[in-house]
């Protein structure tokens, strides 16, 4: 969604450039025109845009991309386009590192450390002598065996008592053996995942904090500085005191800032993703 987003925004960036450049070109061609310039000054221009025109029709193409894996992770023939106030995700930082033992997948093996004490347990319960007892209540009509007449009201009542004893000891502690060493290790899976989740949260969140920190710098500083780069070299250009070299390397010094910016940005929004996914928020 927001890579999305990400790639729509350097579009917007490329062309606002690419209108820069054919301003630039219309004006190369008249000054070679005029015989005010000479051909290395149009063959920049020229170049400048070609490059341009060249990262358009990749950035286009990688949005095309995304638009399909978009449809296909919402299972679905329509067209949505992702939209957003902003590129970038609003997030607040939490420092509760224990969120993490709530991640679903930590969850599913803390079961299957649950199921495999039970199933020791159960294999353990096989050894033990298998004690029975059944009551029996009943009636008949007629002549009995001791040729006696009964009717319904008569009731006979008996009591078994069984006691099983397992034979076979070594095929069931060598099960019980087995659901031993199936214990051990679902409990060692479990701590070795819980043990990864938190250094993973540890080390997204330090990721976390760079990001934020080359951001912020962008903002307070970066692109505040691109757009004075930017208008003082057309002022310059425009009354004669940067030829078009200059001005073309200071243009694209202001727009290098820019597109660092939304680097910057993707980059952070990936570690607040990464940090959601694993305190699933």
């Amino acid at each position: 969604f927001y890579t999305f987003l990400y790639l729509k925004e350097k579009e917007k960036l490329l062309f606002k450039n690419d209108s820069i450049y054919a301003a630039f070109l219309s004006k190369a061609n008249l000054r070679f025109t005029n015989g005010e310039s000479n051909i290395l000054e149009k063959t920049t221009a020229e170049t400048q845009r070609g490059a341009i025109a060249i990262q358009l029709n990749q950035l286009e193409q990688d949005i095309e991309l995304f638009k399909l894996q978009f449809m296909l992770l919402l299972n679905t023939t329509t067209h949505f386009i992702p939209t957003e106030a902003s590129v970038k995700i609003d997030f607040n930082l939490t420092n509760d590192s224990n969120l993490v033992y709530q991640h679903p997948f930590l969850k599913i093996i803390e079961q299957q450390k649950k199921m495999s004490v039970l199933n020791s347990k159960l294999e353990k319960s096989k050894l033990m002598p298998d004690l029975s007892i059944s009551y029996y209540n009943m009636t008949m009509n007629g002549a009995g065996a001791d040729n006696n007449y009964y009717n319904s009201s008569t009731r006979f009542q008996s009591v078994q008592v069984g006691l099983g004893i397992p034979l076979f000891f070594g095929s069931h502690r060598a099960k019980i053996n087995a659901s031993k060493i199936n214990q051990y290790i679902s409990e060692n899976d479990y701590v070795i995942e819980r043990n990864n989740l938190q250094l993973g949260y540890k080390s997204v969140i330090g990721q976390y904090q760079t990001n934020l920190e080359t951001v912020n710098y962008f903002e307070k500083t970066a692109l505040k500085n691109a757009k004075l780069i930017f208008e003082t070299a057309n002022k310059q250009f425009l009354n004669g005191e940067l030829n078009y070299l200059e001005w073309v390397m200071l243009t694209n010094q202001a727009i290098g800032i820019q597109s660092n910016y939304l680097d910057a940005v993707k980059n952070l929004n990936e570690t607040i993703i990464q940090i959601n996914y694993l305190i699933t928020k």
